[in-house]
């Protein structure tokens, strides 16, 4: 595989990363994540502006920005990709100097995480844990939490964590929580990473006109919501019915979630 090296393409497997590095000694950096479909970037703007947005207020700079959807476009062309996924970092290596830290850009192909069929058929758990991310709206590399607190999980089929502040809910370690009540449609506005699936999402609403809100969910109405379910890049769309041991609604998928469900797998194929 080739990836882009802060300027040069070279073979993923001769890429490093200093151990001198602030990326590695203070777990400082962004990036970015997304699909590639037909050989196109899926919502490739979208990212590109969030990985732009993550950078302003981590107060990262790269060299390449002005031509990132161009190598971006060489990566997948020099990796003959049709489909498949595809990493970038902005890590940067030395202390800061005045507003700015100078950033390396690494790009490269890789591989998603897979999903049981069984979790989008019958649904998947989560975990609650109180835990609010610093700088939330910025995508970047400190998973400390999310990953320490997942790989504590017993349960096969809790799909993440949820984070609340005790008394509301904000958004998973890896994505995006909606609930449903009485048909309307409702995800958190504020201290969240905004999820390039959850704006897909919310042109699916808007396009089918179906009712919906974005503002705070309280963990009481989580918890008594009609259905539930989670957007990333990763898990796409995938339903939750059981979360601390609490069943969502009926047990199953509800009806809203598989319509949701269904139109974006529409959106995927015709990309």
């Amino acid at each position: 595989m080739i990836g882009f090296d802060n300027g040069l393409f070279r073979e993923l497997r001769v890429i490093s990363v200093p151990v001198t590095s602030i990326s590695i000694n203070r777990g400082y950096g962004a990036f970015e994540f997304f699909e590639v479909i037909n050989g196109k970037p899926f919502y490739g703007e979208r990212h590109v502006e969030r990985f732009k947005h993550s950078l302003r207020l981590l107060k990262l700079t790269i060299d390449f920005l002005p031509r990132l959807p161009k190598t971006i476009e060489e990566i997948i062309l020099h990796n003959r990709m049709e489909h498949g996924y595809i990493k970038m970092f902005a890590l940067p290596h030395t202390p800061r100097t005045g507003d700015f830290y100078q950033a390396a850009l690494y790009i490269f192909p890789t591989e998603m995480p897979q999903y049981a069929p069984s979790l989008y058929e019958q649904g998947a758990h989560l975990a609650l844990k109180e835990f609010s991310r610093f700088l939330p709206e910025a995508k970047s590399t400190n998973y400390l939490a999310g990953q320490f607190w997942a790989d504590e999980a017993t349960d096969s089929r809790t799909a993440d964590i949820l984070y609340h502040n005790g008394k509301t809910v904000q958004e998973t370690s890896r994505g995006n929580i909606f609930t449903v009540k009485n048909g309307k449609v409702i995800t958190p506005k504020e201290n969240i990473l905004k999820g390039v699936t959850r704006s897909i999402v919310l042109d699916i609403l808007r396009g089918r006109k179906l009712s919906y809100q974005e503002t705070e969910i309280s963990l009481e109405n989580l918890m008594t919501a009609d259905e539930v379910f989670l957007t990333s890049t990763t898990k796409r769309i995938m339903p939750i019915v059981q979360i601390d041991g609490g069943t969502i609604g009926n047990g199953q998928p509800g009806a809203i979630t598989r319509q949701i469900m269904d139109e974006f797998q529409r959106i995927r194929k015709d990309y």
